[in-house]
């Protein structure tokens, strides 16, 4: 959610808690008879609205409660959807290929519009078993290896630790000369800033028209040649067709996951 939007919200809520505390005010001093009996039985009107606005607050408060609670056993079956989804894509990875299972790690990222601009949000990750949060929470399109992979709508692979640590030894003014494509659209400080794993390989997923929608993205120790062949690319496909299945995410997910 955008500061903004926040912003405006938290207005209307405090705007909400003086108006129900004012009624509530009203009620209680006219049920205590102050300043007096006669006072409040010419206020019968203010009396009235003010009932009205506490029973209200009441009926709101009870709503927006059941409401958070469907909401949150959605969020919940869509958490567990997408941790089976990305953990039998390692379980798949660690048989076919014989790769260590706590070095293989899938995330999920999804293309999002915030204001004028689009990028890809990271949705969730797992590694042996458990949520991942080291990888970026989010790409711009055409940068790194999701956002490169995205944008050309294939699949990219790299052994990334080699190719970060042959970077790092010619410098920051010879990784500026590259071309855009050739340093995935990063800049030297992202370079440096990125998480060091030993090879990764990202997939675009599509929607139902065709366009790409989101991003898979594996990181192992796997070599490139593995990392891009046809068996890992069969992989990828039978987890975005899983994921596919699972849906866009359920309302409130971005606003419980965005940082």
């Amino acid at each position: 959610m955008r500061a903004g939007t926040m912003s405006r919200v938290n207005i209307l809520r405090l705007v909400r808690a003086v108006i129900t505390a004012a009624a509530g005010a009203v009620v209680m001093l006219a049920q205590l008879n102050l300043p007096s009996k006669e006072f409040w039985a010419a206020q019968e009107l203010v009396q009235w609205v003010s009932v009205a606005l506490v029973a209200f607050s009441v009926f709101y408060d009870a709503a927006v409660a059941v409401t958070n609670a469907i909401h949150d056993a959605e969020v919940r079956k869509y958490e567990d959807g997408l941790r089976q989804a990305m953990s039998a894509t390692i379980g798949r990875i660690v048989e076919d290929f014989d790769a260590p299972w706590d070095k293989v790690a899938v995330y999920y990222y999804l293309a999002r519009r915030v204001s004028y601009f689009r990028h890809l949000a990271r949705v969730d990750g797992v590694r042996a078993g458990i949520a991942a949060a080291e990888m970026e929470h989010r790409f711009r399109l055409g940068v790194g290896i999701v956002g490169v992979a995205f944008l050309e709508r294939d699949i990219v692979a790299l052994e990334w630790r080699d190719f970060a640590r042959a970077a790092n030894i010619k410098g920051p003014q010879a990784w500026e000369r590259r071309p855009a494509r050739q340093r995935y659209g990063l800049t030297w400080g992202q370079l440096r800033r990125s998480p060091p794993e030993d090879g990764m390989v990202a997939s675009p997923t599509y929607g139902p028209d065709g366009k790409p929608v989101g991003c898979i993205l594996v990181c192992s120790p796997l070599k490139r040649a593995t990392l891009g062949s046809d068996a890992m690319r069969q992989i990828l496909d039978q987890c975005a067709a899983t994921l596919d299945r699972l849906g866009p995410p359920p309302k409130g997910w971005w606003r419980r996951h965005e940082r």
